[in-house]
């Protein structure tokens, strides 16, 4: 294939609706990454620079052709592939999911946005030195427990001098881009609750201790404790959106159970937060004659960008997308993203591109479908990144 003419925008399209049909869940990416290693074969990648981790992950190394420049430098872009287990709703399109999985979202943009850089970036191989790397991470179980972690224990950040990555948000159409230094993603605490009571028949309440009494009190209570909590500091969201107890509606249960998350940026705020709730709980269920186990479970650290890095995503941004279509939006938000674990170990920054194909759309619903439009956008800004950090103008 003609260096000159890699980046196909058609074929993009085409590539990212075939991922769209085929989704594939966390850990469980092979025909996905069997396909991305097929398209980097297509470009002119060699196997030899591309090899499997963490299951089902690719890590790729571009190196340059050109004379070298000085000190070796390597960058890392990062794409997540794993589907979320949704039946998709989008009966108007012909590239809807086949199957009990959809990438509602946004991971099959993602992966078809970097090789569209990818794409762009190998039509200018023999212009970059060859003391300059590009690192591709093709990462999955995004969604689940982190790929990401397994990624760097495989050897993905090995050389790496920094580290980029973005996901698709539906803040209006393609076109903006949103970053900033500092927090831009929460850390999310996952908080189980049992309470024990003393079951039995419903005729008898009153030899009973009924552990849905205790949690009716901890629900009421628990907003005047989030309210005081926010008083200190308003940048966390503390949510129980499951509640489970009792089978049959003549019986009272032994137990009662509730789940929920913190999402947070100040540790220490969690942890008394956490320990207020505690307290809270065990003396609502004193009064019914009760007890209650919380366990407690970190998911993902909070994303926090370097200062440097979100500073080099703003300059190339512009470039892009114009001044007036980069700005720090509406972050940070509260969503978890394993991203961090790749910013915790190297320089980094990760950035958000508006994607929007029909207002209201929300990530995780079971319609949506992030515009087409971002294809081309995003390839440009992965490929305005390369040209920046290995400090080198493209020429035509």
């Amino acid at each position: 294939m003609n260096s000159n003419n890699l980046y196909d925008l058609e074929r993009l399209t085409s590539f990212r609706h075939d991922l769209h049909k085929n989704p594939e869940l966390a850990y469980q990416e092979v025909r996905t990454s069997t396909k991305i290693i097929e398209y980097l074969n297509s470009l002119g990648v060699s196997q030899d620079n591309i090899r499997r981790a963490a299951k089902t992950g690719i890590i790729v190394d571009i190196k340059g052709k050109a004379p070298a420049s000085g000190k070796p430098f390597c960058i890392a872009f990062r794409a997540d592939m794993d589907a979320l287990p949704i039946k998709e709703e989008n009966p108007n399109i012909d590239y809807k999911s086949i199957n009990e999985a959809a990438h509602m979202c946004g991971h099959d943009m993602h992966m078809t946005c970097l090789l569209g850089g990818t794409s762009k970036i190998l039509e200018k191989i023999d212009q970059i030195p060859c003391d300059k790397t590009l690192r591709l991470l093709f990462q999955p179980a995004e969604e689940t427990i982190g790929g990401a972690f397994c990624m760097i224990q495989e050897g993905a950040l090995i050389g790496v001098d920094e580290v980029y990555g973005f996901h698709n948000r539906p803040w209006g159409k393609p076109g903006k881009l949103f970053v900033k230094p500092g927090y831009v993603m929460a850390r999310c605490t996952g908080v189980e609750v049992t309470i024990f009571g003393k079951g039995g028949h419903s005729s008898t309440p009153e030899l009973l201790n009924d552990p849905l009494q205790p949690a009716v009190d901890i629900f009421r209570e628990m907003r005047g404790l989030i309210k005081s909590f926010k008083e200190k500091d308003d940048k966390f969201v503390f949510c129980m959106p499951m509640i489970r107890t009792g089978k049959a509606f003549n019986a009272i249960s032994d137990t009662c159970e509730f789940q929920g998350t913190l999402r947070s940026f100040n540790d220490d705020l969690a942890v008394d937060f956490l320990a207020a709730l505690k307290k809270m709980i065990d003396q609502a269920c004193a009064k019914y004659g009760c007890t209650a186990d919380m366990n407690i479970s970190s998911s993902y650290p909070a994303v926090n960008n370097h200062e440097k890095e979100a500073e080099n995503v703003v300059r190339v941004a512009k470039k892009v997308f114009g001044e007036e279509n980069v700005s720090p939006g509406a972050l940070p938000v509260y969503g978890g993203e394993d991203f961090s674990y790749y910013i915790r170990e190297k320089p980094g920054a990760f950035f958000f591109l508006s994607s929007c194909r029909n207002e209201g759309d929300i990530l995780h619903t079971c319609n949506f479908n992030p515009h087409d439009d971002l294809i081309s956008l995003a390839s440009s800004m992965w490929y305005k990144l390369v040209e920046d950090r290995f400090d080198i103008l493209f020429k035509d």
